[in-house]
């Protein structure tokens, strides 16, 4: 094994990464949630780096994964080195199926000891099990929504998981332990986090292409996976239907039991004395019983 591959594997922290079609242009750029657990990952490194008081810190480890066909563009992967990461591994699959995928993922992640997954993809309709099938291979526990990592003085870890209102739980691994976490959709919301763009680190930055040949059987499974059958989303319309196409002069007569004066309209006195026109108004009002017949 050479050198370069045993810096590879020695980050603590592995990131998943994946390309992201704009559906207006239709171009391929980096995932703005990826590219904040990218960032989180690089975060958490450097803090850690100080909190230990080293003047370097460890790299987190981007991995891609997908056929040949559909390969993350090189575009695309120097956006990502750009956060100030100095190397990119795109895995190439003998095929771009969920089984192909997880497994590939799970013999690359198998000695890092955090894995940071995005929750869904960004572009179509994605089911987002890719983290929770990777867990189940990896036989790691997964904590979702995952908003903070920091270390710990004893090489450990305190995970931030963020809950509905607003609320925050706090998670602590020690040191050692090993878990896949999914990074919650506030972290790229997250104004103190730096995501940077530095043109000179994406230039810098290496790019490392890996053939891969995991298949299905390739690493332990605990349940027999299910056939996936993928096919395109559909978007389903549901055209709203008017609730009454009444007006709210007949909903108010319908209201106060005066519906069929409403709907046999009024009358305009333009001409007459202003005794006919009271005269007019008052039986007007006794035929709609707001006021007293005479006595």
């Amino acid at each position: 094994m050479s050198s370069s591959s045993l810096n590879v594997h020695a980050s603590p922290v592995a990131v998943l990464v994946s390309v992201r079609v704009d559906p207006v242009s239709g171009r391929a750029t980096r995932s703005r949630a990826d590219a904040a657990g990218a960032a989180l990952a690089l975060q958490a490194l450097q803090a850690r780096a100080t909190l230990q008081g080293r003047s370097h810190a460890a790299q987190p480890r981007l991995l891609h994964a997908a056929c040949r066909q559909s390969a993350m563009p090189e575009a695309v992967a120097r956006d990502y080195l750009a956060l100030g990461i100095d190397r990119l591994e795109r895995l190439e699959l003998a095929a771009a199926d969920p089984e192909h995928i997880t497994a590939a993922l799970a013999e690359a992640c198998h000695d890092t000891p955090l894995v940071i997954a995005g929750a869904r993809g960004e572009s179509g309709l994605a089911s987002g099990l890719l983290p929770h099938r990777l867990a189940q291979r990896l036989q790691r526990p997964l904590i979702a929504e995952v908003i903070d990592l920091q270390p710990e003085a004893d090489g450990g870890w305190r995970v931030v998981q963020a809950l509905p209102r607003g609320a925050r739980r706090s998670w602590r691994l020690e040191h050692g332990a090993a878990a896949v976490l999914v990074s919650s959709e506030r972290l790229a919301r997250r104004e103190d986090l730096r995501m940077r763009h530095a043109w000179l680190a994406a230039q810098q930055g290496r790019i490392e292409d890996r053939r891969t040949a995991s298949g299905p059987t390739a690493g332990p499974v605990v349940v027999a996976a299910p056939t996936w059958t993928p096919e395109p989303a559909r978007r389903q319309r549901r055209p709203l239907a008017p609730v009454s196409t009444e007006s709210g002069a007949a909903r108010m007569a319908r209201a106060t039991g005066t519906a069929a004066p409403a709907r046999q309209g009024g009358a305009v006195l333009n001409q007459g004395s202003a005794q006919d026109k009271a005269r007019e108004l008052l039986a007007h009002l006794r035929r709609l019983g707001l006021t007293r017949p005479p006595g």
